[in-house]
C-alpha cells in the first residue's frame, strides 16, 4: 500500500485531530463572545453526529434526533440541579445521565421502527411525530424533581454551569474554558464513533445500508445491529443535549421544535453525509454564516442569502464539502478498479474446491436435507406456490426448471424465509423453521443466491468474502483465512482491492456465490447462477455445484438447459406454482408436456 493510500485512510482520524489542535489553539485569541457562540456550533455538531450514524451510515433519515437531543439535555440538566452540591462537578453527573437517557429514548423508539420491519418512509415518519409529541407535551408538562423545576413553556432554569472543579468552591468556567470543554468533548466522542464504525460493527452496518436482505442472509441479524446502532446515536445526541444546558444554563420546549429538528439534516448533508467529521464542518460553516451575516452587513438579507448558499452546497457538492475534499484526494490515488476489466474466465481446481468444502464439512458439520411441505404462498390472486411437497438430500445436485412465472424463485424464497407462507411447511435437517427468521435459517446452514447478484458494492471484493466468512466464524483471522481462500479458488486475486461495483455482471455472480462459499452452508440454494457468464464459465460453475452437491444439499433454479444437463442431477418441472413433473433431464427434454409449457401450447396440458 503506498503512502498516499495510506494517508487517505488514516485521514478520518488525522485531520479531525488536526481540527481539534486548531480550535484549542483559536480559543487561545479569540474574544470570548465569539467563543460562547461557536460554543453552540460545536454542540450542534455533536448533535448532527448522532444523525450521521443513523442516516449517513445506517441509511436511516431519523427525524428524532432532536427528541433524543432534548430528553438528554432536560434529563442530564435535573440530575446536575439535584447532585451538583454533592461534587462541585457538574458535568460528572449531566453528561452520563444525558448520554444514558437519550440512548435509552432511542432504544425504545428503535425497538418500534426495527422490530415492526418499518420501511424507511414510515420510519421517518414516526421519527419525526415523536419530536413533535415532545414539543407539544413539553409546553404544557410542568414538575417539580427535587430542586429542579420543570416549567412548560418556561422550560427548565438555574441549570449549573460548565464546572470541571471539585468541592463547595468549584466555580464554573468562563465562554473561552466552555469552548475548549466542549471540543475535547466532541473531539472524543467523535473518536470513539470513528473507532467504533471503523471496525466489524462499521461494518456490518454499512453492509445494512447497502442491502439489508443479503446482510441478514449471511447470517446477520440486521435489526439487533440497527438497534443498537440507533441506540449508540441516541446517546451522543443525550450527551450534546446535557451539554447544551450546562452551556446554556436554560432549556426550554424548542429544543424539540420543528425547525431545530430540520437543521440537523443540513448540518450533515453540507459537511459530507456519512463521513462523520462532516457533521462539525456543517453546523460550524453554517453557524458561522449566520452569525457573520447577522451583523448587519448584507441589509437583513441574512435568511435569504444563507438559503442561497445552502442551495448552491448540496446542488454542485452533492457529497458535502468533505465529500468533495474527498473526490478530490482519490484522484491522487491508483485506480484499483482498473483490475475489473484484466480477469480472464474463472478456472475452478474441484480439487481446491473440494479441500474447502472437506474443511467446511469438519468446522459446520454433516450436510442437512431440505423438505417442504405442502407450502403455499399467494400474492392477492397469484399463487405462486401451490402446496409444493419436495424432499431434497445430499448426493446429487437439484434442479428446478419451467417457463416464467412458473414459481422457481418464489419457492427458493419461501424456503429461504424471504417470502412468509400461508401454509405448509420447510425442514432444515427435520428442524421446523417455517416460522424462523431468514438469519435463523441462515444459522441452521442454510445459504443463498438469489436471481440478482447481490453484492456489497462499496466493498472490496476481499471485504465481501471477509464479511460472509466472519458470519460463520466470528474469528478476524479465520475469516481472512478463509476469504483468501475463497479468493484463490476463485481466480479473483488481482480483483481484491476492486469495489464490487466495478465488477461486470458475471463477476458479480462468481463474488455472490464466493460469499455464499464462505458460509460452509449445509443446504444451499442458487438462483440461475449462470445469468451473464460465458460458456467457459458455464462449465467452471458446473463443475463447482457438483463438487458442492457432494457435501451438502445444492439446488439450483436456471433456465439453462444445456447447464442443467451437465449437472447430472435430478430435475423438478414447476407449472403454475405446482410440481409438474419430474426425472433426469434427457427424458424431460422428450416429454410432450413439457415442451407445451415452455412453448404456450395446449394440446398436452
Amino acid at each position: 500500500m503506498s503512502l498516499s493510500e495510506k494517508l487517505h485512510r488514516s485521514a478520518g482520524l488525522v485531520f479531525p485531530a488536526l481540527a481539534t489542535l486548531a480550535a484549542l489553539a483559536a480559543a487561545a485569541v479569540i474574544d470570548p463572545y465569539l467563543a460562547y457562540v461557536a460554543t453552540s456550533w460545536v454542540i450542534f455538531g455533536l448533535l448532527g453526529l448522532s444523525l450521521d450514524l443513523v442516516w449517513g451510515r445506517g441509511g436511516l433519515l431519523s427525524l428524532g434526533q432532536t427528541a433524543f437531543y432534548g430528553l438528554g439535555g432536560y434529563f442530564g440538566s435535573v440530575v446536575a440541579i439535584n447532585m451538583v452540591t454533592l461534587t462541585g462537578n457538574s458535568l460528572i453527573w449531566s453528561l452520563p445521565a444525558g448520554a444514558a437517557f437519550g440512548a435509552l429514548s432511542a432504544a425504545l423508539l428503535g425497538w418500534i421502527i426495527f422490530f415492526a420491519r418499518m420501511g424507511p418512509l414510515q420510519a421517518t415518519i414516526l421519527s419525526y411525530t415523536f419530536t413533535l409529541l415532545l414539543w407539544s407535551v413539553s409546553q404544557s408538562f410542568s414538575m417539580n424533581v427535587g430542586d429542579a423545576a420543570i416549567g412548560g413553556d418556561n422550560g427548565l432554569s438555574g441549570i449549573p454551569g460548565v464546572v470541571v472543579g471539585f468541592g463547595t468552591a468549584a466555580e464554573a468556567l468562563g465562554p473561552t474554558e466552555v469552548f475548549v470543554v466542549a471540543v475535547l468533548i466532541a473531539a472524543a466522542a467523535y473518536f470513539l464513533c470513528s473507532w467504533l464504525m471503523r471496525g466489524t460493527f462499521g461494518r456490518v452496518i454499512d453492509c445494512i445500508r447497502i442491502d439489508a436482505q443479503k446482510t441478514e442472509l449471511l447470517g446477520y441479524d440486521v435489526r439487533r445491529y440497527q438497534l443498537a446502532n440507533f441506540a449508540v446515536a441516541g446517546a451522543v445526541a443525550g450527551l450534546a443535549g446535557a451539554l447544551f444546558g450546562a452551556w446554556a444554563n436554560y432549556i426550554n420546549p424548542t429544543i424539540f421544535s420543528v425547525q431545530e429538528a430540520m437543521l440537523v439534516p443540513i448540518y450533515v448533508l453540507v459537511g459530507g453525509l456519512g463521513t462523520l467529521a462532516g457533521a462539525f464542518v456543517g453546523a460550524i460553516v453554517i453557524g458561522a454564516l449566520s452569525f457573520y451575516l447577522g451583523g448587519g452587513a448584507v441589509g437583513g438579507q441574512t435568511t435569504l442569502i444563507l438559503g442561497v448558499v445552502l442551495i448552491l452546497l448540496v446542488l454542485f457538492l452533492r457529497n458535502g464539502l468533505l465529500g468533495a475534499l474527498d473526490a478530490l484526494w482519490r484522484r491522487t490515488l491508483p485506480d484499483h478498479n482498473a483490475a475489473a476489466r484484466e480477469t480472464g474466465s474463472v478456472a475452478i481446481d474441484p480439487t481446491v474446491l473440494e479441500g474447502i468444502l472437506v474443511e467446511a464439512t469438519g468446522r459446520a458439520g454433516p450436510a442437512k436435507s431440505l423438505a417442504t411441505s405442502d407450502l403455499y404462498k399467494r400474492f392477492g390472486g397469484v399463487i405462486p406456490v401451490d402446496k409444493v411437497t419436495r424432499e431434497f438430500n445430499p448426493g446429487r445436485p437439484y434442479s428446478l426448471i419451467g417457463p416464467n412465472g412458473a414459481g422457481k424463485s418464489s419457492y427458493l424464497k419461501a424456503c429461504a424465509g424471504i417470502y412468509q407462507p400461508e401454509a405448509g411447511s420447510v425442514l432444515i435437517g427435520g428442524t421446523d423453521v417455517t416460522g424462523a427468521a431468514v438469519v435463523e435459517r441462515a444459522r441452521q446452514g442454510m445459504g443463498v443466491k438469489n436471481q440478482k447478484p447481490q453484492v456489497f458494492g462499496e466493498l472490496t471484493v476481499l471485504d465481501n468474502l471477509w464479511m460472509a466468512a466472519f458470519s460463520r466464524t466470528r474469528d478476524k483471522a479465520a475469516a481472512a483465512a478463509i476469504s483468501h481462500k475463497i479468493l484463490s479458488m476463485l481466480g479473483m486475486e488481482r480483483q481484491a482491492a476492486v469495489q464490487a461495483s466495478a465488477l461486470s455482471h458475471g463477476q458479480q455472480q462468481w463474488l455472490d456465490i464466493g460469499m455464499v462459499l464462505c458460509l460452509a452452508p449445509r443446504v444451499v440454494l442458487l438462483d440461475e447462477p449462470a445469468a451473464g457468464m460465458t460458456n467457459e464459465e458455464t462449465c467452471e460453475l458446473s463443475v463447482l455445484v457438483r463438487t458442492l452437491a457432494r457435501h451438502a444439499t445444492a439446488i439450483v433454479v436456471e433456465h439453462d438447459m444445456e447447464f442443467v444437463r451437465t449437472l447430472e442431477g435430478h430435475v423438478t418441472v414447476l407449472h403454475q406454482g405446482k410440481v409438474f413433473a419430474e426425472g433426469d433431464i434427457a427424458a424431460l427434454r422428450g416429454d410432450d408436456r413439457v415442451l407445451d409449457i415452455y412453448l404456450g401450447r395446449r394440446e398436452h396440458v
